[in-house]
């Protein structure tokens, strides 16, 4: 009687799910693979995996919000990557989703993606497999706490989502514990307070933390990531000094300090970076002398010095810049080029030198040019003034009557004194 009871009941409670697996794994051997596992289908349909697609949600034609990649498991295939792009702002990243996908899941990717962010700490499967994760302009805003969480990863990226922190720490809160990081990227996050004075992650070769509120001066620990190629810190607020041991980063091909609020010159370790490319340094706060050492560097490609308070002659040769891709140094008022070894062209927005090597400045403009530039409506009428000329004297007529006024009133003058000499 029991068994009946429970073989009426079996039926009833897992039809729905019988009949799904069954339609995967025919249409799915139909096609020569294995049938993905049903739990973790299950979880991709609630991240929005279209209806149409459930046949095969890692065919290499898989267009739509979910993009996933597969083993070739028996007798189930699993989930090993997953891209959520362009995503409902209704879709959920639920913990029971995150559950189902963890046993398998290597790589996980949002972009474009305003769906909710996770709400409970990542599942320890999930923690421990996962080995790359993104985030771009996704999740509305993502937790540091969640973040740190994920300790075997080699590659971290979060761009344009506010990450959720607090802490003056709050870098060294995300990255302490990722020992595995090769490349790392946080960029326009809202990440604020210090650059870590202890790294964790020796084998980092890509750090990217441009466009954050990041403080305090760039420490001398940072060259504890000796094999580091690529480094980022543009549009922070960074202070103080570049330090001397950047040359201690010998395989940089990459350094980019631009738009902070950085002072001193420039330290001579830097001509020991014999694979330096990118060389940007523009819109902080650099003085002294550019040094020549620069000239010497065989492999850099672009140099970037611009709305500095750079001064003296631009050291370059010709042949030098002619090897650049990009070479900028406008906005340094008191910096200058010699006229016989630059042109105006390559040394744009630097002025020439005079014979002291100082700036050339231009002649200061006239009140009438001055006024010319705020009024002049292009017609070039030299009348639309009201008698003024182009040097911004009177107009020729204006110069006639007075004249003539003033031999008439001496005529006058004339003719009363002859009167009087006659009588």
């Amino acid at each position: 009687m029991g068994m009946g009871m429970d073989a009426t009941l079996f039926p009833s409670r897992l039809l729905p799910l019988l009949r799904l697996v069954v339609v995967v794994a025919v249409s799915v051997r139909f096609a020569g693979a294995a049938p993905l596992d049903p739990q973790q289908l299950l979880a991709l349909r609630s991240l929005g995996l279209g209806a149409h697609r459930a046949a095969d949600p890692c065919g290499a034609d898989a267009v739509g919000a979910v993009n996933a990649s597969c083993d070739a498991g028996a007798p189930f295939r699993r989930v090993t990557s997953l891209a959520l792009t362009n995503c409902s702002d209704t879709t959920s990243v639920s913990a029971a989703a995150l559950e189902a996908l963890a046993t398998s899941l290597r790589a996980l990717a949002f972009s474009d993606c305003p769906a909710a962010p996770p709400r409970l700490l990542p599942p320890e499967q999930l923690a421990a497999g996962l080995r790359a994760f993104s985030c771009i302009a996704s999740l509305h805003r993502l937790s540091a706490v969640w973040l740190s969480h994920l300790t075997n990863l080699t590659e971290l990226t979060v761009a344009d989502t506010p990450l959720a922190t607090g802490s003056p720490t709050e870098l060294a809160v995300v990255v302490s514990h990722m020992e595995h990081l090769t490349r790392l990227t946080i960029s326009n996050a809202n990440l604020s307070g210090f650059l870590p004075h202890h790294w964790h992650c020796p084998n980092l070769t890509h750090l990217d933390l441009s466009g954050n509120r990041i403080t305090g001066a760039i420490p001398d620990t940072l060259t504890l990531l000796g094999g580091i190629t690529h480094l980022n810190l543009s549009s922070n607020v960074l202070d103080g000094q570049i330090p001397t041991s950047i040359g201690d980063l010998i395989s940089l091909t990459t350094m980019d300090l631009s738009n902070n609020s950085l002072s001193g010159g420039i330290p001579d370790t830097v001509s020991t970076l014999p694979e330096l490319e990118v060389l940007n340094l523009g819109s902080n706060r650099l003085n002294g002398s550019i040094p020549l050492f620069l000239v010497e560097m065989r492999g850099l490609r672009e140099l970037n010095l611009e709305n500095n308070d750079f001064d003296g002659v631009v050291p370059f040769t010709a042949k030098f810049l002619s090897r650049l891709r990009v070479f900028r140094a406008a906005g340094n008022g008191k910096l200058c080029y010699n006229r016989s070894v630059l042109s105006a062209e390559i040394a744009e927005g630097v002025a020439p030198c005079d014979k002291y090597g100082f700036p050339v400045l231009p002649p200061p403009a006239t009140a009438r040019s001055e006024r010319s530039a705020d009024y002049d409506d292009g017609s070039g009428d030299g009348d639309a003034d009201g008698g003024a000329d182009a040097r911004g004297g009177p107009s020729a007529a204006v110069l006639g009557v007075a004249i003539g006024l003033s031999c008439l009133a001496f005529l006058v003058i004339l003719l009363v004194c002859l009167c009087k000499v006659c009588r």
